[in-house]
């Protein structure tokens, strides 16, 4: 019964640390992703202001 228990300890601490390394690297790829978006979202920005300076100059 001993033995059961320590194994059973093994195995969540195992599976914890298991956990703690997949959420870490979800976090990781969010954080990239994130990051991702915010740039191509300010050279959305860019290209917008690109063509409201173009439409004005031909207005």
């Amino acid at each position: 019964m001993m033995t059961t228990q320590v194994k059973q300890k093994t195995v969540n601490k195992d599976m914890q640390e298991e956990m703690v390394g997949v959420l870490t690297a979800i976090s990781i790829v969010s954080k990239r992703l994130a990051n991702r978006l915010s740039q191509l979202d300010e050279q959305n920005e860019k290209k917008g202001e690109k063509a409201n300076e173009q439409n004005k100059t031909r207005s």
